[in-house]
């Protein structure tokens, strides 16, 4: 699958345009062009990226890879050499020099919860961008989730019940939801079958799965 990623970039050259926006960019657009639909439905999955030069400098950054950095490798304020020195950080956490353009996975052991990938991938682009590898940050323990109003219009789910099914997503159980909103179990338990129904899923990891998919939409 990342494959595909990597070949997608090498056919639109342009598809990581406007390569080292100023810093303000990193606030308005969330790290990523607006105009930039691969980042966009990487970020939307979840996934951080890092577009690193030949010397490890980054280029560009989306939100969940700043979030990433932060949370992980004592990233402070997003400059960009704040931003390649956390990426370097993360790496030697990974027992992993940082990538030259090769295809390299990373595992970072975390306590408590499961590990961060990243996966270095070698991306060919125009000699005015000076991009050579992409990094892509895989955080295994967290989902991406849809936005309530896309489940309401794609499944005609109620509000209540998007909320629930996005809550089961996150791992809450019925009791959970129960106990935070104050509603009856009954009444949450009616608005999980109803969800079920309508989503035509019979469990909640085959919920999880579809809301997955469906993210990249939100």
């Amino acid at each position: 699958m990342t494959r595909c990623f990597s070949e997608a970039i090498v056919v639109n050259r342009n598809v990581f345009g406007g390569l080292a926006p100023p810093l303000g960019a990193f606030e308005q657009s969330s790290g990523t062009p607006p105009s930039d639909p691969l980042a966009i439905a990487l970020e939307r999955m979840g996934y951080g990226t890092v577009l690193l030069g030949p010397l490890g400098e980054v280029l560009m950054a989306n939100a969940v890879a700043i979030r990433l950095l932060q949370q992980e490798a004592a990233l402070g304020s997003p400059t960009l050499d704040a931003l390649a020195s956390a990426v370097r950080r993360l790496f030697r956490r990974g027992n992993a020099p940082l990538p030259a353009g090769a295809d390299t996975y990373v595992v970072i052991p975390r306590d408590e919860k499961r590990d961060l990938v990243l996966h270095a991938v070698s991306v060919r682009s125009s000699r005015e961008s000076g991009a050579e590898t992409l990094v892509i940050m895989v955080d295994l323990a967290g989902s991406p989730e849809p936005k309530p109003e896309v489940l309401q219009r794609m499944f005609e789910l109620t509000a209540a019940e998007a909320r629930v099914a996005i809550r089961i997503a996150r791992g809450d159980t019925p009791a959970d939801i129960v106990k935070e909103t104050r509603v009856s179990m009954a009444t949450v338990r009616s608005q999980l079958a109803s969800v079920f129904a309508k989503t035509q899923t019979s469990r909640q990891a085959e919920l999880i799965s579809l809301l997955a998919r469906v993210s990249v939409l939100s």
